[in-house]
């Protein structure tokens, strides 16, 4: 370890501690001072988040178990937690909108929502678009409700083990979908974990999940642009459009859209999930990979 890195580290714990006393006396005013003296040393909404307060709630989970709180003060912090989560994404700059979609949510029966939040959080900062549908979602209205909207990404937050063949419920739906988004899996229950769910992608803490979704998403270091992205795919639809002699109405009757979607969408105006993207490919007699080589 670097010594910047353990100054970075002496330097969270430490508001790791204060925030751990303050929600022990479930001092709210205490605990948004400790996060706002965090913001104003720079540290990143993912430092905060990972290091301060996650920890912070695992310490004040371990304080209930061993009595020496209750549970009524560990509601009211939890309480108090949920406003720092916010309060963080409130006060931090957010990266450019990408064009992608991501719904985070927990499955059936896990009922703790702080690491779904704060991945939710994480992706918006990162400029993503996000629905967060909060804990306890079963598989059969999450399949059902990803028929009715359009997503790139799927992110289930799980804590307990107790709740691993929920999640593997809510991968086999999603996965029997259509057209299904990329599913990755996260959270404490996930720690040491090594067996395969689907084709679910597995990460141990938030700041991998990142990584791993930038990378199946194409954002990382050294990708083109979103707009140079949009330009490709919208040049090679109008490409192979002209090439079967198809017009643009035509087009849009078989993907199912109107002809201004599909104008959008030649002109590089018009932001496209992974959903739409195979829904034009199939219409067009092609594969997404076609679509997108000439912007990659």
């Amino acid at each position: 370890m670097t010594r910047r890195n353990n100054d970075d580290f002496v330097l969270l714990n430490r508001f790791k501690g204060r925030l751990l006393n303050h929600l022990t006396s479930v001092d709210r005013t205490g605990s948004v001072s400790v996060i706002e003296e965090a913001l104003r040393y720079n540290c990143t909404p993912a430092s905060i988040y990972n290091s301060v307060i996650t920890p912070a709630m695992v310490d004040l989970g371990d304080l209930w178990h061993g009595g020496r709180i209750t549970i009524a003060h560990e509601h009211h912090a939890s309480q108090i937690v949920d406003d720092l989560i916010n309060m963080v994404v409130q006060k931090s700059q957010r990266l450019s909108i990408n064009g992608l979609r991501a719904l985070v949510t927990s499955p059936s029966g896990e009922n703790h929502c702080i690491g779904a939040k704060i991945f939710a959080n994480l992706l918006f900062l990162e400029g993503w678009d996000v629905e967060y549908l909060g804990p306890d979602t079963p598989a059969e209205d999450l399949a059902k409700y990803l028929t009715e909207i359009e997503v790139d990404v799927v992110a289930l937050s799980v804590v307990l083990p107790g709740n691993i063949l929920s999640v593997k419920d809510a991968v086999s739906s999603i996965e029997s979908l259509e057209n299904p988004p990329f599913v990755i899996l996260g959270g404490p229950a996930f720690k040491g974990f090594s067996d395969e769910i689907g084709t679910a992608a597995i990460a141990d803490n938030s700041a991998t999940g990142l990584t791993v979704l930038q990378d199946a998403m194409g954002i990382g270091a050294g990708n083109l642009s979103l707009r140079d992205t949009l330009l490709g795919v919208g040049g090679k639809v109008l490409e192979i459009r002209r090439a079967k002699g198809m017009n643009q109405g035509e087009l849009a009757i078989l993907a199912g859209v109107d002809r201004a979607y599909i104008s959008l969408v030649e002109n590089g105006k018009q932001n496209l999930t992974m959903a739409a993207l195979f829904k034009l490919a199939e219409a067009l007699g092609t594969s997404v990979n076609t679509l997108m080589v000439s912007s990659k």
